[in-house]
């Protein structure tokens, strides 16, 4: 396994590899690798026969409040269950090599933030949309893998691909979850012991509402929310939102509309900690 640090290495190793014929898939992260993204390697292995791994925390993705200094960064863990995984490469830049000097240009986003965790963590997808394009442009991939526990970040990269023209083929990877449901996450090393054992109950109220949608697609929706909201208080948790929407608007709904995906989705905090997850209902 190769890491390169420098995007003139990442595009010399790539060129490599094109000039044998090989489909090169990207994997996109934070580092922190956990389970989840192990899967994401793995599926990104099935469909390339390059796999390129990033690992980078961007610093345009963080509001002035979070948790930029404190997030993660196991980088000799990651590189070895990278290179166990089977990855062939993977980037570790610097923020300065990302982003030198001041940036001018920043990519705008109409209606699919407005809502979910773009309403409450205002430019942190135009953030992501800053770094997936520029890695986009970096690596050149044929194949991008994400996970579906970021299911607002998949739409809004699944846009850009679209609009932008980057005739890239995208992976949706099915969340990966601990055996009491909670979705693996970086972040779930923050959380106590006693915050751990509550933690699985996101999942239950969103398992809850997408079976009594899908067992009557014409029920309203917010009494079924805000019962939900209600038994996640109870258990300890503040509410960021628990919402239904369209799947290709991401905005809100009250009823199903037929014929439509729609995402079932929460964002809670337990402690300082906050949770996301999502469950999809197709039509």
């Amino acid at each position: 396994m190769t890491l390169a640090r420098r995007i003139d290495e990442v595009r010399a190793a790539l060129a490599a590899a094109r000039r044998d014929g090989r489909r090169v898939a990207l994997v996109p992260t934070m580092g922190a690798l956990h389970a989840g993204h192990l899967d994401l390697i793995r599926r990104a292995k099935a469909a390339a026969d390059f796999v390129a791994v990033s690992i980078f925390v961007n610093p345009t993705q963080f509001g002035p409040n979070e948790d930029l200094s404190r997030y993660p960064r196991p980088l000799e863990k990651d590189l070895a269950l990278a290179e166990a995984e089977g990855a062939d490469l993977v980037f570790h830049p610097a923020p300065a090599d990302m982003y030198p000097g001041d940036m001018r240009l920043s990519i705008g986003i109409r209606g699919l933030a407005d809502h979910l965790c773009g309403a409450t963590r205002p430019g942190h997808f135009n953030g992501v949309l800053q770094v997936v394009n520029k890695l986009f442009n970096i690596v050149r991939p044929d194949v991008a893998v994400f996970g579906q526990k970021d299911i607002q970040q998949f739409r809004l990269i699944e846009t850009m691909v679209e609009e932008f023209d980057h005739g890239i083929a995208l992976i949706r990877a099915e969340t990966v979850r601990e055996a009491d449901g909670l979705a693996l996450s970086s972040r779930n090393t923050y959380l106590s012991a006693a915050e751990r054992a509550a933690a699985p109950a996101v999942y239950g109220v969103l398992t809850s509402v997408r079976e009594a949608l899908s067992a009557d697609p014409a029920r309203a929706v917010e009494p079924l929310l805000e019962a939900g909201r209600t038994r996640l208080r109870e258990k300890g948790f503040k509410n960021d939102y628990l919402s239904v929407v369209d799947y290709a608007t991401l905005t809100p709904v009250d009823r199903l509309k037929p014929g439509e995906a729609h995402i079932v989705a929460a964002a809670q905090y337990l402690g300082t900690t906050r949770l996301i997850d999502n469950l999809i209902l197709e039509p």
